[in-house]
């Protein structure tokens, strides 16, 4: 079952048959919303449902994957966390009018060999107080940049540690004000609100309402409070563990719509099946959190999902023309990297 792009080859077989066989097979692959290049596999898959959530592959053709082949060498922001050369820091002041925009901005440093992917929703733990990235970037080897994020920790503004405690790899994070540590994907609540609200107020108050309701409120107000939340980091890790290994073995899936209950969670696309598997592991967080705060018993059609299919094509196919086409669609280097539908 888990080589899912099984049902994709035999679909592409359906198309070479007699004419008088086609009308059967395509009946047969009624529940595939089929695209140039990619598809959504729109059957139920058991193996891929648990509780109140349903995830839906995307799986794509050879010569797709082959169009992307660079994006299987890319390094997620989890991984380069512990590649030397690689470091996040708060952005350095030059000024009162720098003060306030730093806050919203980090310095990320890659003096590495390593091509390093960060996408909106990670978050970093450390300096001055916890960010959500807020914008995806490509860091190639050796390069410097300035990456917009958003506070998720409203009540701390000084470096954490202790400094009886401290090692000299503790005393130069502190001299740097780096982050040390990675929280993988926030809600998908709080991704729409960094991604499209873009308002550190209304940040803050979904950060409020996860933790709330999840009873993890901390004296910071950190979005990673959610590890002291016993119940829910119990039912959290249940779904974690019953998905985290279903894409292991696939071959050709780049991406996955979520659902639960009558609600279609969003879509992810990272166009190459190696950036996909890594991304999945730390994206399965945010879909976990929000089908375990607000889920429900999974009651989407199959007709639903190709519809959303059909308007994720659309929106992939279209030329970017707005800002919110360009929230939609990252682009590196004339290769789509990141499609994102939430």
């Amino acid at each position: 079952m888990k080589k899912i792009a099984f049902l994709f080859i035999l679909f592409l077989a359906s198309c070479t048959t007699e004419k008088q066989n086609t009308t059967t097979e395509q009946n047969d692959a009624s529940s595939v919303t089929t695209f140039e290049g990619f598809q959504v596999d729109a059957s139920e898959n058991a193996e891929l449902d648990f509780e109140k959530m349903r995830i839906y592959p995307i799986v794509a053709s050879e010569e797709h994957i082959a169009e992307h082949k660079d994006l299987a060498e890319y390094k997620n922001l989890k991984e380069a966390m512990d590649i030397k050369g690689f470091r996040i820091t708060e952005k350095k002041p030059f000024g009162r009018f720098d003060d306030v925009i730093a806050v919203n901005n980090l310095t990320v440093q890659n003096k590495s060999t390593e091509t390093v992917y960060l996408m909106a929703g990670d978050v970093v733990k450390g300096g001055n107080q916890d960010r959500v990235l807020a914008q995806d970037m490509v860091l190639p080897p050796r390069t410097l940049a300035n990456i917009e994020v958003f506070c998720v920790e409203e009540g701390r503004w000084q470096y954490r540690g202790d400094a009886e405690e401290e090692t000299e790899e503790d005393k130069k994070n502190r001299k740097m004000y780096a982050f040390t540590g990675y929280y993988n994907v926030v809600s998908n609540d709080i991704r729409k609100t960094v991604k499209h609200d873009k308002n550190q107020k209304m940040v803050w108050a979904a950060v409020g309402d996860l933790t709330m309701t999840n009873e993890a409120e901390s004296s910071t107000g950190t979005y990673t409070a959610l590890e002291s939340s016993e119940d829910f980091t119990k039912e959290r890790n249940r779904y974690l563990t019953y998905f985290e290994d279903k894409m292991e073995e696939t071959e050709n899936v780049i991406g996955m719509m979520v659902v639960s209950g009558d609600e279609i969670l969003g879509t992810d696309i990272f166009n190459h099946p190696e950036l996909f598997k890594k991304q999945y592991k730390v994206l399965l967080h945010s879909y976990v959190t929000d089908a375990v705060t607000n889920g429900d018993v999974v009651e989407v059609t199959t007709k639903r999902v190709q519809a959303r299919g059909n308007k994720i094509k659309k929106d992939y196919d279209r030329k970017m023309a707005t800002e919110k086409d360009e929230e939609m669609k990252f682009r590196y280097d004339g290769r789509v990297v990141h499609f994102s539908h939430l």
